[in-house]
């Protein structure tokens, strides 16, 4: 349990650092996230056990309560020592602030 905690936090940390990160040239539409991303509730993130990554990425930028996530391909946890994987989808977020 302690390990996977420590994956998760990890995780988190990982996620939030290129959630935070981007490009001036990155196109964003009306939603506020990049081409391949979904708009996602934070709320509905959480429930599906993604915390606390969601939420940080979120209250970094708009904190309206949605993100933009791209999901992971199906090995991300496997090839980095976790099987079974703590969640289905692994995501990278970023905040659906409007481009500007």
């Amino acid at each position: 349990m302690k390990g996977l905690l420590g994956f998760v936090v990890a995780l988190g940390g990982f996620i939030v650092a290129s959630g935070l990160t981007g490009t001036a040239a990155e196109a964003k539409p009306a939603s506020g996230c990049p081409n391949g991303y979904t708009l996602m509730a934070v709320e509905s993130l959480e429930a599906t056990g993604h915390i606390p990554a969601p939420r940080l990425v979120d209250e970094a930028g708009n904190a309206d309560g949605y993100v933009c996530a791209l999901p992971f391909p199906e090995p991300f946890c496997g090839a980095h020592g976790y099987d079974p994987c703590p969640v289905d989808v692994v995501y990278n977020y970023k905040d659906n602030s409007p481009a500007r």
